[in-house]
């Protein structure tokens, strides 16, 4: 619970921390790009109104000098004569523009140029030219960024820890919730839970313990029940048993033997009046050859209506495997089911019943084609054709019971053969058999 919750709560913070960053960066990337360029044009701004007063190379070149972009050798001024002060990216013919339009932009290698034409004294015009380099919104924005990020990053241990302490009253009180269901779940009916935290986990609490109490009452009065019944038959039988003694002849010692008889009977009811908890051996044991040729009877008819070619090869002496009779039928539905959900009706099928060494194996083929992916054929859940996929895991755990194994590999039809391995029955085998594993062959 403590890792499911830090795990939940780890997700949520950074899913919210990706979010934040995916709004923040653009908006940032943004703004700073806008302040680079309003900063380009302040500064050509400024330099344009010296240019308005006075256009002596020394005078422009000090005031650019105390400007950022003079500073980093990014500004430079083209005067009426041509002559350039600072160090200039532009060609004459770009300056020639801005002359012209008043402003422009111009894309050189490492950056991007701002020309900005300037009314100099005497009515001429000079041109204002601040260099931008390409890096300069980059530099802005990664610091914070950086930031960001790491404040993202320490907010996932800082959530986890906060929910982690949050939680605390409530696992406490799981925990007591499912101990104390695993005591009653053992037979220790008499367990309570003592809750301590969330409301509804002490409703819940309180809940159990009024399940364990009226399954409590339950069993006494079940107790008083078979006390009840044994008393009532007891009574009767005794009187007879009483009136039977003076009976003469076989007569009377036949139906002294059916009072015996009878009582016996009713001892065995009284004391086994609990579910009994161990089913025998030969209750557990089926001829699989007999269950496949009953179901293969239904099967082989809804194969004629498909128009399917449906062979059945069966050994004429029994196969006894250590499985029921409707789990040995669940096992062929399962595979059969797969054949006629997932081949083209009129693909033939094929099922085969082989007893050998103390094994014993069924075989269902198909014309159809095959399994993609073998390993995750046996996955539960996984299917390639849009079904449940609980097929093939039916077949897994009824084979892995008797500690079987299962291969899917490409049959002879052309299409996929499921090969289930069950161990026959009062047959010893290792104790290191391996369970269910897959195969893929291509023949």
């Amino acid at each position: 619970m403590r890792r499911l919750l830090a795990r939940a709560v780890a997700l949520a913070t950074a899913l919210v921390a990706v979010v934040l960053l995916a709004v923040a960066v653009p908006w940032l990337w943004w703004d700073a790009r806008e302040r680079v360029r309003e900063q380009a044009h302040s500064q050509a701004g400024t330099v344009a109104a010296a240019v308005a007063v006075d256009t002596d190379p020394d005078t422009l070149y000090r005031l650019a000098a105390g400007l950022p972009a003079g500073e980093a050798g990014h500004l430079a001024v083209h005067l009426p004569d041509r002559a350039a002060v600072g160090t200039s990216r532009s060609t004459a013919a770009d300056v020639e523009r801005a002359r012209a339009d008043g402003t422009a932009r111009v894309r050189v290698r490492g950056g991007s140029l701002l020309l900005v034409a300037a009314s100099a004294p005497r009515g001429e015009t000079a041109v204002v030219e601040v260099f931008t380099p390409r890096g300069a919104v980059a530099g802005q924005v990664l610091p914070v960024a950086a930031a960001l990020l790491l404040t993202a990053l320490l907010a996932v241990p800082a959530a986890v820890a906060a929910a982690d302490r949050l939680s605390l009253a409530a696992r406490r009180a799981l925990h007591a919730l499912v101990v104390t269901a695993v005591a009653i779940g053992e037979g220790r009916l008499n367990a309570r839970v003592r809750v301590h935290g969330p409301r509804d986990l002490v409703v819940l609490g309180d809940s159990i313990n009024a399940i364990g109490e009226h399954v409590q009452g339950l069993l006494a009065k079940e107790r008083e029940m078979v006390a009840d019944v044994s008393h009532r038959l007891r009574t009767p039988l005794t009187a007879l048993r009483l009136d039977a003694e003076p009976l003469p002849g076989p007569e009377g010692e036949r139906i002294r033997e059916a009072v015996a008889a009878l009582e016996r009977d009713v001892d065995g009811i009284i004391r086994n009046a609990r579910p009994r908890t161990e089913v025998l051996a030969q209750e557990l044991e089926s001829d699989l050859v007999q269950v496949v040729a009953e179901r293969m009877g239904f099967w082989s008819m809804l194969g004629q209506d498909q128009k399917r070619t449906v062979e059945v090869d069966l050994p004429d002496v029994p196969a006894r495997v250590a499985l029921p009779p409707q789990e040995c039928a669940a096992v062929l539905d399962a595979l059969v089911g797969n054949v006629f959900r997932h081949t083209p009706a009129g693909s033939p099928l094929a099922v085969t019943v082989v007893g050998h060494a103390g094994w014993v194996t069924l075989t269902v083929e198909d014309a159809g084609p095959g399994f993609a992916d073998p390993v995750a054929a046996l996955r539960r859940g996984a299917s390639g054709g849009g079904s449940t996929g609980l097929g093939l895991d039916i077949v897994r755990n009824a084979v892995e019971a008797i500690r079987g194994t299962v291969h899917l590999e490409r049959g002879r039809l052309g299409g996929a053969r499921v090969r289930a391995r069950f161990a026959e029955a009062g047959v010893p085998h290792e104790a290191d058999q391996p369970r269910a594993w897959r195969l893929r062959r291509s023949g």
